[in-house]
Parts: structure tokens; sequence; C-alpha cells
């Protein structure tokens, strides 16, 4: 039951709430329920505002029973697949990453996580031609690695027009990364800004950055947190078709972190890591997590100044 607050839909102003509020209106329930002309009578707000905001409020808030058939032929239209930048890598994944699912992506420091990232970022500009919004939680996001993986794969004319298909947001804490998803999806709903038409990416570079810190003193705060994270993402993906990458690490122990509540979040975990008496610059992609595919899959790539390659 979300709590009434501006902005959680279309023309729910700060006044609105405040107004609804002092009549006892607290959540979107209460809204739903609630008599529009009583609500107009006992407030200064307008009639029409009021019944927009219900029926935006009921169309984004209620769950309507969908005929399978078309739920299914509605899944095939908006499905698709994102390649990687890896062609090993796609076979491994039966075509790439999918929409509408969550990827995870885990791997100890300098395993080469945030490398696959921007190497994906020039994949989906370049090969898919759509647009991917990367949220920056750790500081590890270089415009300039990504122009050089750009121009070394495509040339230095091509490298503006990865950048212009990119763009970067920061959130340093769980609080700020639920602001900027809560921004996303008013983005998709407005209409107003032509990237989000062409958005098909949403990379969290990373998650664990972002939950460890909430999971300290009162751990019900802190799962309740990443459990409202994770609904979050699951349903920007679901909702506008979005292939939704995420960034985990490794414990010393071997163990992805934050645990067993976090495991059951990602449709598809891949572990990346840097086999022993092989090259610094090669890396093992071990699929453990999958919701379409057998698991125990593997697939080997070279970091060079292309970014992520397929072994030659």
């Amino acid at each position: 039951m979300a709590a009434l607050r501006p902005n959680l839909c279309y023309h729910l102003s700060e006044e609105v709430v405040n107004e609804s509020k002092s009549v006892g209106i607290m959540t979107v329930v209460d809204l739903c329920k609630a008599d529009i002309e009583q609500l107009a009578q006992g407030t200064s707000l307008p009639y029409k505002d009021l019944e927009t905001i219900k029926r935006m409020a009921l169309l984004q808030f209620t769950a309507f029973p969908v005929n399978c058939a078309e739920f299914f032929q509605t899944t095939l239209t908006s499905s698709s697949i994102i390649p990687t930048p890896a062609e090993n890598l796609n076979n491994l994944l039966d075509g790439g990453l999918y929409t509408s699912e969550i990827t995870e992506i885990a791997g100890e420091i300098s395993a080469g996580k945030t490398q696959f990232c921007l190497s994906l970022c020039v994949s989906v500009a370049m090969k898919a031609h759509q647009n991917v919004l990367y949220i920056d939680t750790c500081g590890s996001f270089s415009a300039d690695r990504l122009a050089e993986i750009a121009a070394s794969q495509y040339g230095e004319e091509c490298s503006e027009d990865v950048l212009k298909a990119v763009k970067v947001v920061e959130a340093f804490d769980i609080f700020q990364l639920m602001t900027v998803l809560q921004n996303i999806k008013e983005d998709f709903i407005s209409q107003t800004d032509p990237f989000y038409d062409d958005l098909k990416v949403l990379i969290v570079d990373s998650v664990s950055a972002v939950i460890y810190p909430s999971l300290g003193g009162q751990q019900m705060d802190g799962h309740g947190l990443m459990v409202q994270l994770s609904l979050n993402l699951k349903r920007l993906a679901a909702s506008y078709s979005l292939s939704v990458l995420v960034i985990n690490n490794v414990l010393g122990d071997g163990k992805v972190s934050l645990g067993k509540t976090w495991s059951h979040v990602p449709h598809c975990r891949l572990l990346i890591s840097h086999p022993k008496d092989d090259k610094p610059s090669i890396r093992e992609l071990v699929l453990v997590k999958s919701s379409r595919l057998a698991t125990g899959g593997k697939s080997r790539v070279e970091i060079t100044e292309k970014g992520l390659q397929d072994v030659t």
C-alpha cells in the first residue's frame, strides 16, 4: 500500500497531496476508494483534476486480469535480445541479454565488471542502435574509456554517437537510487524526453555499493529496502521492456554478496573471474543461474583497448 506523495503519479503535486491528507486521504488506496465529489467539496481542489489523478492512480497501481493468449502475444511483441560485446557470450546466453529481465554480473574487485558494462554500452549503441541509462553508484564510470572503446572498434567519428546514446546518473546511496528509478518511470510516463523512446538497457554499477550500508545496524530496515529496490527494478524491466544489468561483488570466500534474499532477484547470473595461470587480460564468464537456460556454461573473453572481446 503506497503512501500518497508528490509525483507518485501524473498530476499528483505537493499541493494535491497536502490537501488530500488534510481530509484523511493518506494512501493510494484511500484515494482510489474516495468519493471524488466529496473530496472536491472538502478541499479546494478542482473536481476535474481529482478525477484525472484517481484515474491515473488506478491505471498505475491496479492489477487487471489479462487473457493468457493476449499476455503471450504482448510478451512476444515487446521482447527483444540485446547483443553483448562477445559473440561467444551471446551464444552462451541464447542470443544476449533479454529485455524484461534482470541480469547480474558478479565478480571480485578488478575482475572486469565495469569494463563489461562500458563495452556493453558500445555494443548496444552501435549494434542494436538503442540507448543506455547508466546508474553509477561508486564513481567507476569513465567517459574517456567509453570513447576509447568506441573509437578503437568503430573509429573516432562514432565516439560521439556512442556518448550521446549513453546517459549517466550518479546515486551514492539506496535512497538516491530509489529516486533515480522513480524519475525514470516518470520520464517514461511523461514521454517528454526522446532519449527514452530508444532506451533498452538500464545498468546499475554497482548494486552492492548502495545496499551494503543499509544492512548495517537495524537489519530489518536494510532488508526491506533491498526488497523494495528489487521490486522497483523488476517493475521497470517488465513495464518498459528494459534489459536491466546489475553489478554485484564476490566475497573472499567465493560467495556472491547480498545473500539469499538478493539471489532470487536476477533472472540470470554470470560470474566473471580471471582464470589462474592465464594471461592478465583473459576473463572467464560462468552462467550460474538462469530462468531459461542450463547452467554451468562458460565463455572466455579478453579485455583490450577495444573493451571486452572474444578470445582470438
